[in-house]
């Protein structure tokens, strides 16, 4: 897997569009791929925003070409890396993040989850589903508010969860990690991180 970091600059007319339209950034961040992914493939991307600078995280199989990006879209030339799971192992602690859409199906529609309780069982259930546990201890979450799509006047409710999980099934767990945890994926949610080595 590739591991790319773009640090966005927050004065361009672009970034500012992509960071109000998740629909908009999707669309950015394929601009780096073939127009036919393979059907393997899964490009994973979270946005983090702190006070000195906005980065954009983008997971995928396939090595990104950013040089598609448009001039002076990005503070520094990205950062890449080629990462892998062949380090994990079975039972090991990991520390991780997690951005999601935190929802309950009901009905056929998918409904959003805000009170504390309910998002940290929402992870529990993910992780039983997903190959790893997470304990109550050193784990915490907090709200980072909606994101929008303007294509189709969607919203999404994002929560950000950092803590440490335990894996207890490689394959499912390694798995997770490539394809996402959770829904709006292609809308920067579900990019599981742990650490990895560098190769």
């Amino acid at each position: 897997m590739y591991l790319s970091k773009l640090q966005l600059n927050p004065t361009h007319p672009n970034v500012q569009r992509d960071l109000s339209d998740r629909h908009e950034l999707h669309r950015t961040i394929l601009c780096a791929f073939p127009s036919e992914l393979p059907t393997h493939e899964r490009v994973l991307f979270r946005v983090e925003v702190s006070r000195q600078r906005i980065d954009l995280l983008v997971q995928s199989q396939l090595l990104p070409d950013w040089s598609c990006l448009h001039r002076d879209y990005v503070i520094q030339i990205p950062q890449l890396r080629h990462v892998n799971a062949q380090h994990i192992q079975l039972g090991q602690a990991l520390m991780f993040r997690l951005l999601a859409n935190p929802t309950i199906k009901r009905e056929g529609k998918r409904h959003a989850l805000y009170q504390d309780e309910q998002c940290f069982d929402w992870l529990v259930r993910k992780g039983q589903q997903h190959g790893f546990r997470v304990g109550s201890n050193g784990y915490r979450h907090h709200v980072v508010g909606n994101v929008y799509g303007k294509k189709y006047q969607q919203v999404w409710h994002a929560v950000q969860f950092d803590g440490v999980l335990h894996v207890h099934n490689y394959e499912i767990f390694t798995q997770s990690l490539k394809n996402g945890i959770g829904s709006a994926k292609a809308f920067g949610f579900g990019l599981l991180s742990i650490p990895y080595p560098m190769l």
